[in-house]
């Protein structure tokens, strides 16, 4: 059975799949900006970057483990979506392959909601064009910004929590995030589903879906892996 390494190099982590056949059997994370980088041996890559001076890196590396067939999305593996951005360019990769592993897995109309560095939702058409969305400040970067331009409040790391009434400064910055990133996802996919239709299918991903899924009652679908997914089906 072939084995498929797919690779999604991100603004703050590259995470790498290993598939034999449609399994995800590996799965692993590393910094972005780590200069040790060491993969599993494979029979063929696919690899997706919105970080381009990461690329070469990675290719090298991919090289030093024994692959030699190797294709980067948008390059020599298009993404197979009609994309109705006015500038077509300035589509990430990224947000394309999660539409087309959307739309494959899960069916259109879709939204998908990814949180990472950013908060992103792309919006798939019944007929499953790719129509664009919305981009926002990630949870990291918010939480982070709220402690670098504020005197008094401080560093959070983000957790789970049950008041929508802070009681102190930590819980009133959680609840903020969580309730506040549920509300507008459930406030948005309202929007949406009156442009695209009831029958909206809505799917999370991102490392913190799980947990915002939570807060936000429109979230059908978590899958943090959809990226991944995505690039398996480009192989």
């Amino acid at each position: 059975m072939k084995k498929i390494l797919a690779i999604d190099i991100g603004n703050t982590n590259i995470t790498a799949g290993l598939f034999k056949g449609s399994r995800l059997v590996k799965k692993n994370k590393m910094p972005t900006r780590s200069r040790t980088l060491i993969f599993w041996r494979a029979d063929a890559a696919v690899i997706l970057s919105v970080v381009p001076e990461a690329l070469p890196r990675v290719i090298a590396a991919i090289k030093k483990s024994g692959v030699r067939d190797i294709k980067v999305a948008g390059r020599s593996a298009k993404v197979p979506i009609r994309n109705m951005y006015k500038v077509k360019g300035q589509v990430g990769q990224d947000r394309l392959v999660n539409a087309f592993a959307a739309r494959s897995i899960y069916g259109a109309p879709c939204v998908i909601i990814d949180f990472g560095t950013a908060v992103t939702f792309d919006c798939v058409s019944r007929r499953g064009d790719y129509l664009g969305g919305l981009i926002l400040p990630g949870i990291e970067m918010s939480l982070q910004g709220l402690y670098d331009r504020t005197a008094l409040l401080p560093n959070v790391k983000l957790k789970a929590t049950s008041s929508i009434i802070g009681k102190d400064t930590v819980s009133s910055i959680r609840g903020g995030i969580l309730f506040g990133l549920g509300a507008m996802a459930d406030g948005l996919v309202s929007r949406y589903r009156k442009v695209l239709g009831a029958s909206l299918k809505v799917v999370a991903t991102g490392g913190n879906a799980s947990l915002v899924k939570k807060y936000a009652k429109s979230i059908q679908v978590v899958d943090e892996d959809l990226t991944l997914k995505g690039l398996l089906l480009l192989s």
